[in-house]
Formats: structure tokens, sequence, C-alpha cells
């Protein structure tokens, strides 16, 4: 058994009540015993005290033989744990003394002399500190130097075997070196390649950012190049995936990923049919070969972004336009101008260079006019949206509403409309000068000119240029194109005519005609045009018609064609040539009977003689206009007719003048 003075002491594990310690064990204590809280009740727990109440005794019968119960086990444990203590202090005392006498066995065995040492001075001291760790007991007992020991065999350990380890180990030191210069050599090959390739990557991706484009880092690959090729302003969808990653091929070019427009490039193109035949087509470029420089890529990818975009707003607009015959599908959109005329618009994929059918003989109605002028629109779209975000400040309500389409469809549409009605309108005035003409009347004449300017638009130099002026420029040039047009009979009897397109909310072209010449838009202020407009109305000689023939307001009620203005123009011009026939009439024969008559078939001349001259103008079957002079007069007891024509394809001379007939008439002669 251990001594009371031993540094080894156990003691058994402090025992405490057993009333819970913390919240956490009295909870678990309930969950326990009892089941959860749900099975703790007030009645219950009123019960259980009564119960406790009434067996009071017996309870306390039962806990005394617990008491003792537990009083014997505690005695059990406490000899239990002190046996183990008093096994475990022995172990311990065995444990040391069998260290001690190792290490007394140890220290005598060094202390012997025939442990020779080539150093005196060393081998002194291993002999002195082996005798300082022997015990004292041991010393006086035993001595020291009383055990000794010697080599049973001789170790294998010679002077050539170290030489050859020697030899070993400076070889594997001379090929570790030999790797490591090989390996030293191939990573500055391999540096010499990277540097090489890092030269030609970053050679086209300084091309690129020199030529304008925008080299950024990609909004989720921080550590990736990207460059921006596609526009600001675009629709959301085109705007976000108009970046594309420039990644290094193995050879060191540039990777261009395009993502969405990867599947080739592709542009839109404008086909003219008639009767199931194409007559024009704009023309398509070729495809830009893969080992193009990467510039050149990066532009065929932004046409190719423009041109999904154009075809995507097309698309969407082509919806609201069934009205003017224009249909879509998930191909093409169909543009039916007349039952045998169509214009297709199509998305095509580039490959060789594509011109067969080109044909720009009408440069203003064209497939190539219309291919440029569609890309300009959408340009024009872009520059707005771009005007607006930076200098409007929209309301917060106004910022989420859904992008109404662009009016490129609606433009070409309107502006074939204008120049067809334009034609149509100049061929109408030149026909029917000549045909007056080639009747005798040699002061009819016509002017057209076309697009009108604003004066303040066209003093460059005295008007600031800036965004404003110039999309107000631009918008008056594709939303409001103007045809003037002045038709002379005589010069007191003019008829001019103002044609003018509609686009928003409806295509439309209208021509307003007036009897006076149109003032200057846009002069020097609302009060300068007033003045300016009055003065006109002073100098110009009244006008003859403003009293037979009227034409409506120009403003609030234009004529909604050019058939309809074109009718108004020839009736006004068949009253025009009567009037001037009866003037003329008169004046030569002298008489102050001639006057001119409304009839139900016409105006016409007529005499106290009841000689009667009706004058028409109408189309003949191949469509030319035809002036006719209808005579009816009093021969006997009949009444006789004649009729005189003239058009403007007639070949050879001019014929009897309509004046010198009707004086014949007049006489009658005829």
């Amino acid at each position: 058994m251990a001594s009371p003075s031993s540094p080894f002491s156990l003691r058994p594990w402090p025992t405490g009540d057993k009333k819970p310690k913390n919240i956490s064990e009295f909870i678990s204590r309930v969950n326990t015993e009892r089941g959860g809280f749900r099975n703790v009740t007030e009645d219950k727990l009123r019960e259980e005290i009564a119960s406790q109440d009434d067996g009071r005794i017996e309870i306390d019968r039962s806990s005394d033989g617990e008491e003792e119960d537990e009083d014997e086990a505690d005695a059990d444990k406490t000899n239990q744990v002190m046996v183990a203590r008093e096994e475990f202090l022995k172990n311990i005392e065995f444990a040391h003394q069998s260290a001690m006498l190792g290490l007394d066995f140890v220290s005598l065995l060094c202390s012997k002399n025939k442990m020779h040492d080539p150093v005196k001075e060393k081998e002194a001291k291993k002999r002195k500190d082996a005798e300082a760790t022997l015990s004292a007991a041991l010393r006086e007992r035993v001595g020291i130097g009383m055990v000794g020991a010697s080599k049973v065999n001789e170790s294998n350990v010679t002077e050539a075997r170290k030489q050859d380890d020697l030899a070993v180990a400076t070889g594997w030191r001379l090929m570790g070196v030999n790797n490591m210069v090989d390996s030293v050599v191939a990573a500055a090959e391999k540096l010499e390649k990277e540097i090489e390739l890092e030269t030609k990557y970053w050679a086209d991706i300084l091309a690129v950012s020199e030529n304008g484009w925008a080299v950024c880092a990609l909004p989720k690959e921080q550590h990736t190049l990207g460059v921006r090729f596609g526009f600001a302003e675009s629709a959301p969808d085109f705007r976000d995936s108009s970046i594309a990653p420039l990644r290094r091929n193995d050879d060191g070019t540039v990777l261009l990923d395009l993502g969405r427009v990867g599947g080739g490039s592709q542009r839109v193109r404008v086909t003219l049919k008639k009767g199931g035949m194409i007559m024009d087509q704009s023309p398509l470029p070729g495809r830009t070969p893969d080992d193009a420089p990467l510039q050149d890529r990066v532009l065929e990818a932004r046409n190719t972004a423009f041109h999904q975009e154009l075809w995507y707003e097309i698309n969407k607009e082509a919806r609201t336009l069934l009205s003017s015959n224009v249909y879509s599908n998930s191909n093409c959109i169909t543009w039916e101008q007349d039952p045998e005329t169509q214009v297709i618009f199509t998305l095509e994929d580039l490959a060789e260079p594509d011109s067969t059918y080109e044909k720009i003989s009408d440069t203003q109605c064209s497939c190539t006019a219309y291919y440029v002028y569609m890309q300009f629109l959408l340009f024009q779209g872009h520059r707005q949206n771009h005007y607006k975000r930076t200098t409007m400040t929209l309301p917060s309500s106004s910022r989420m509403t859904v992008h109404q389409p662009y009016t490129i469809l609606r433009a070409v549409v309107a502006n074939n409309r204008h120049f067809r009605d334009c034609n149509m309108m100049a061929n109408f005035l030149e026909d029917l000068t000549f045909t007056l003409r080639r009747a005798g009347i040699h002061t009819a004449s016509c002017k057209s000119a076309a697009q009108p300017l604003a004066p303040s638009l066209l003093q460059g130099n005295r008007t600031r240029r800036n965004a404003k002026t110039e999309l107000i420029l631009i918008n008056q040039l594709v939303g409001r194109l103007e045809s003037v047009f002045e038709l002379t009979i005589t010069p007191e009897i003019r008829i001019f005519a103002r044609g003018r397109i509609s686009i928003i909310p409806y295509i439309g072209m209208h021509f307003g005609i007036s009897l006076t010449p149109s003032p200057p838009q846009n002069g020097s202020g609302e009060n300068g045009t007033k003045n300016a407009g009055a003065d006109d109305k002073e100098k110009v000689p009244y006008n003859p018609l403003e009293t037979i023939y009227p034409p409506s307001d120009p403003i609030r009620e234009p004529y909604p064609s050019a058939k309809e203005a074109a009718y108004y123009i020839r009736q006004a011009t068949i009253r025009a040539v009567v009037q001037k026939l009866a003037d003329e009439t008169t004046q030569r024969l002298n008489r102050d009977d001639i006057a001119c008559t409304e009839t139900v078939r016409g105006p016409g001349i007529t005499d106290r003689n009841d000689n009667e001259a009706r004058v028409d103008i109408a189309e003949n079957a191949d469509g030319r206009l035809v002036l006719s002079l209808d005579a009816q007069w009093q021969a006997g007891s009949k009444m006789a007719c004649r009729r005189w024509t003239w058009r403007a394809d007639r070949d050879g001379a001019a014929g009897e003048s309509i004046t010198g007939a009707v004086v014949k008439l007049m006489q009658g002669l005829p």
C-alpha cells in the first residue's frame, strides 16, 4: 500500500443532491418521467399531493428503507474505489523501480574503462556522466566499472562501403540536378511559347480596342475579357446578349464566343415578286470567314445582331398592319402592293455573295432602297431612345411601360404610297398640260417639287446644331414627306396641290388643294408668317375658280388620295377652259350673249341661238387624257352636232385649236 506521503492520490467523484441543476435537466426529467408537459395537469398534481398526505406514514417507512439501502450501496462503492487506488499505486511503484534499475545498469556499464574514445576529453566526460546517474546505494555495494561489455560481431560498415555509398549519393544528386535542369529548360520553352501565344492574343485584343470596340470584363466572369458589339439602345433581349467572351485558342488566336448570334451571319432580305417571278431583290454580302481578323468578325457579329433586331421589330410591327395588306408568319413577312405584286421580307443566312436579281432602276422603290431605308429607321429609333434617356426625366410609372414597335414597315409602306401617288399626280398633270397645249391653250404649264424643307432647317449657319434639331430634321425627312404641284391654265387661273403622307395613327396620303400659293413654313415666328401670307394674298390676282369651283379646305378636309385630287383638278380644269373659251369668244365676236352654263352633262358655252359647246376631259382605253368638245347647233329644222378631240400623244402638227372651234360654232359655221 502506498505511503501517506506518496505524491499520487485518487479521490472519488463528488456526489451531489438529486435535484435538477438547471432548467434543461428539469425539462428532460419531466419528459422522461411523465411523458412531457402535456401529461402534467393541475388535477393530477393535486391528486398526487392528496395521496401523499393520506399515506405519509407509509411513505416515511419506505423512505427509511430506501435510505438504508442507499447507505450500503455508498459504502460498497467507497471500498471498491480504495481497492482500485491501492492497485494503481502498486503498478506505478513497480514501474518506477524498474526504470531505476535499468538506469543503474546502463550507468554501471558506461562507467567501465574499456569503453574507450579516441578523444580523452570525451571519454572522461562520458564516464563522469555515467557516474552521476549511478545511484548511491549501488555505488557503495558494487563500485564503479564492475560490469563490462564486448562486441559479439564486428560492424560490416567498411571504408570501401562508405565510398560506394558516397558515390551512389553523388550520382543521385547529379541525376536530380540534371532533372532539375531539364525541367527548367522545358519550363523556359513553355514560357516562351506562352509569351508568343499571349502576344498574338493581346495583339488581336488591342486591334479590336483601337477600332473603337468596347473591351471589358464579362459581368458574370470578372476574369474573362469580352467585347460589346451591340447597341446600348436596343431591345433588352438584344442589348444583354450583345457581349461576347474573348477566349484564347490553342494557337493564340481569339475565339469569339458569340452565343445567341453564333448560329451564323444573317441579313434581312427584300424580294419583289410579280406574278410569282422575282423582279428585284436586295443583295446579300458574303459570309466572313472564320480566319478573318478579329475586328472583322466583331463587325460581322454587330451586323448580324442588328439585322436580328430589325427582323424582330418588323415582325412585331407587321401584326398591326393587316389593314395595309401586310401579313407575317414564322418565315417571312409579305406585303401585297396589288393582286400581282408582292414584297417579301426574310431573314437569311449568309454564304456566298448574291446580287443576281438586284435592280436599281427605280431608286426610290427598289428593294435595295427598302433594305437601306429600314436599317436607317432602326438606327434612328436607337438615336431617339438615347435622346429620351439622356435628356428627359420620365416619371417612375412610365419607365416600366412596354416598348412600342418602331415605325419601320409603316414608313416603308407610307413612302411607297407617297412616291406612287406623287408619280401618279405628276404624270396626270404632265399629260393634262400637254393635252391643253395640244388644244391651243399655250399658257398651260405644270411644276412639281419634292420635299419642300422648312427654311429654318436649311439655314445651317444660323441654326444651332444639336441632337434635338438633328432628330427633328430626320423625323421630318422620314415622316413628313411632301410634294408640291402647281398647274397653270391661264395667268389668272392656277391650282396648287400639296401631297403629304401620314404614318401614325394610320397610313395615308393626303392632298391639300388651294388656289393661292402656300405660305412659307417655319418662318420667323407666327406674326412673320401671318404678315407674309397677307402680303402674298394681296399680290396674287383673283382666281375665277374661287367662285366657279372652289376646292375643299386643304387643312381640315384634304383629299384622301391622288385619284380624288386628280378628279377635282380635272373638273376645275374643265371649268377653267370653259371660262377661258367664253371670254375669248366674246372678245373675238364682240358679242355679249355668250355665257358659261352648268348642264346635267357638264359645263359648257351657249348663246342666244341655242348653240352649245360642252367641254370634257376623260381617260381613253389606254389611260391617257382626252380633251373633247361636243358642239350642238340648229341646222334648219334639225339639230346638228360635232365632236372635236385633242390628245397629248397624237403625232404630227397641232390641228385646229379649241378656241377656233368654239368661235366657228358661235358663228354658225362649224
